[in-house]
């Protein structure tokens, strides 16, 4: 298999494509794994520990191999950068038409560098690439640059497909994502960013040209076993009625939830059920992408009769909130009324921001000022004028939204960067320590999930590469109690026991591995969810890797090329100063102990050292420093990143 790369130099205003050859599919298998190899190069020669947010940054796109190639198990791309949020390893998925729609241009990744001298956009019509002012486009939230670059580029060769910034983007706000259609986001890390700040307002592709498949014989078999397979799973059809929220009433049940900045773990009102969802506001389910058995999204349009606050938002059209959507604003924010959480959805994805961080943020701030730990006038320095911060209160959330996506005031500026940076430069600001109020893991990152009483997720905050994030290892074992899999995996249920540290860190390592190579793959992991014994990543899917690539790797080949993946990215971050000390969480995590849920006083501390030491052995790396060794690295055949490591000091040593 080859691939076409193109690469734009916006600084000197140069376009120009060439092939990855087949050896580089045979290493890093596509998708994530390309785009890694793509920034580590490019890293070689450019400074590793430049400003995010200069010229020396590179933002690449990536689709992997099984998408859009009749497979039917959804797509995915990958965007991968320097973070200007986590100042480390950076990257975010997203689906929709516009990853398949850049495959059928010719091109499957696309590397950005440089800066241009004024905003442009970027337009890719088939084997045509072309740079164009986007002086009219700056300014405009995603759904009108959407629209407005499909009016102008038309319908031929086919309809477009845009992937933009927002305002968020263009202020270059750190937490700011890239979103593909107006309506997916790739919102973790802060590509949107990276693209502002180089200038690149959007990307628009039109294609309609074919994929080569090695083998089409055998993907078309592979194809129609698979959707046999999922017709026959009763899981998926609650999974296409309310996709993610279908986690809504099981956190609830458990205890998972993040209300309130994580001070408690329940939602409150009663009324965010995906049951509620479903009756009041869903008007129709669909496909992010034509290559989907699933169909797990749906899209609403508030008449104004469905709840108390639907009234506010007549008219408003968008797809449905997803799982972590609904937690950061009725679990982090505390609102109560579907409508404004749906509301909450399509702001920040207009604008263009990543509503994790974002959602901490701000309840940070409300935690702060609930505890009398900062009085009015703080509150009146940090907008400007007398400001309400009141849990719930979508009125004051979004002027709350407003501030950091316009950095408009001293709120905005500090926390245009997320809650970690944001409470260090107020407590240094203000001269008091408040960081025991802010959620993050490693790197800064935060996510609204309960974490405590869960030591694979707590682990996965710790150690994602990308910073907090449970897509990197995710996993059905811990919190969904699956002894089943525990058993598959490791031939016994201690993966699946709460009580005991043994095999987390285990989990997290595997995981990551076979994550990574669905991330390869360019498909969409909430297949794997489903049945992620039938569908493990390095054997049923990788049954429709080969056909498709003629790579002919094995499931214990593609596993080694999962870990493979993974240690390029710790790579990168231990070249930027990362060590243990670094794989860490929050001091509410980690000590602070909630009295409600299935499991009352747990706090991370509980296991956090056993199961850290136990994923660094399962990588093969050094407990003491975090580090990788050269032995690990070179059994992946990866001596020359070893090398790159030494050089820099970053090489565990013996």
């Amino acid at each position: 298999m080859e691939s076409n790369l193109l690469r734009v130099d916006l600084t000197a205003g140069e376009i120009t494509s060439e092939i990855i050859p087949h050896a580089v599919f045979e290493r890093w298998v596509g998708g994530s794994g390309i785009n890694n190899w793509i920034m580590w190069e490019h890293f070689l020669t450019h400074d590793v520990n430049c400003d995010p947010r200069s010229p020396d940054n590179i933002f690449v796109f990536g689709v992997g191999p099984l998408a859009g190639s009749g497979a039917g198990s959804g797509v995915k791309g990958r965007i991968t950068f320097k973070s200007p949020c986590y100042d480390m390893f950076g990257d975010s998925a997203g689906g929709g038409k516009f990853p398949y729609m850049v495959r059928f241009t010719g091109f499957e990744y696309i590397a950005i560098t440089g800066r241009a001298p004024k905003p442009v956009y970027l337009h890719i019509c088939n084997d045509e690439v072309s740079l164009h002012d986007a002086g009219h486009l700056w300014g405009k939230d995603t759904k009108e640059t959407h629209e407005i670059l499909q009016r102008e580029l038309g319908d031929y060769p086919s309809k477009t497909h845009t992937l933009s910034i927002g305002q968020a983007g263009e202020n270059q706000v750190g937490i700011a994502g890239v979103v593909s259609d107006a309506l997916r986001i790739h919102a973790r890390c802060g590509g949107g960013a990276v693209l502002g700040s180089k200038n690149l307002k959007a990307i628009a592709v039109q294609g309609n040209g074919g994929i080569k498949i090695q083998r089409p014989e055998g993907i078309m078999k592979w194809s129609d076993e698979f959707r046999q397979s999922l017709d026959k799973n009763e899981a998926v059809y609650g999974f296409k009625r309310r996709g993610t929220l279908g986690a809504v009433e099981m956190y609830q049940h458990i205890g998972s939830h993040f209300w309130r900045n994580n001070q408690g773990n329940m939602f409150r009102g009663g009324e965010i059920t995906s049951d509620n969802w479903v009756k009041r506001f869903q008007k129709y389910s669909e496909v992010c992408s034509s290559d989907c058995f699933i169909a797990c999204d749906s899209k609403y349009k508030i008449d104004g009769t469905e709840s108390p606050a639907a009234e506010k938002y007549i008219g408003e059209t968008f797809r449905r909130p997803e799982y972590l959507t609904t937690g950061s604003a009725a679990g982090a924010l505390d609102v109560r009324d579907w409508a404004e959480v749906a509301h909450w959805g399509k702001i920040t994805n207009d604008y263009g921001i990543d509503n994790q961080d974002l959602s901490c943020s701000i309840s940070f701030l409300m935690e702060l000022k609930q505890r009398d730990l900062i009085s009015d006038d703080d509150v009146a320095d940090l907008f400007g004028h007398s400001q309400s911060l009141e849990w719930g209160n979508m009125d004051d959330i979004e002027r709350l939204v407003e501030s950091i996506v316009f950095q408009t005031n001293p709120f905005g500026k500090l926390f245009g960067d997320g809650p970690y940076k944001g409470a260090l430069r107020y407590s240094e600001m203000k001269g008091r320590n408040f960081m025991k109020y802010a959620m993050y893991g490693k790197g800064g990152a935060s996510f609204t999930e309960e974490m405590r009483p869960f030591p694979t997720w707590m682990n996965n905050m710790a150690v994602a590469s990308r910073g907090a994030d449970h897509l990197k290892g995710l996993g059905l074992i811990e919190k969904f109690q699956r002894r089943d899999l525990s058993q598959i995996y490791f031939g016994g249920p201690e993966a699946a026991d709460l009580t005991t540290p043994k095999y987390k860190g285990a989990s997290t390592a595997i995981i990551e591995n076979q994550v990574a190579l669905l991330n390869s793959y360019g498909v969409c992991m909430f297949h794997w969810m489903l049945d992620p014994a039938g569908y493990m990543p390095e054997s049923y899917y990788g049954e429709a890797y080969r056909a498709i690539t003629g790579v002919e790797h094995d499931a214990e080949q593609l596993m080694r090329d999962g870990e493979r993946i993974c240690n390029l990215e710790k790579a990168f971050n231990s070249r930027v100063g990362m060590r243990r000390e670094h794989d860490t969480i929050c001091e509410r995590w980690m000590w602070e102990p909630t009295d409600e849920g299935m499991y009352p006083g747990k706090v991370a501390a509980d296991m956090f050292k056993p199961v850290l030491d136990e994923y660094y052995e399962w990588r093969g790396w050094d407990q003491t420093t975090g580090l990788q060794t050269r032995a690990k690295l070179e059994s992946l055949d990866l001596g020359e990143v070893a090398d790159v490591l030494e050089a820099d000091g970053a090489l565990a040593r013996g």
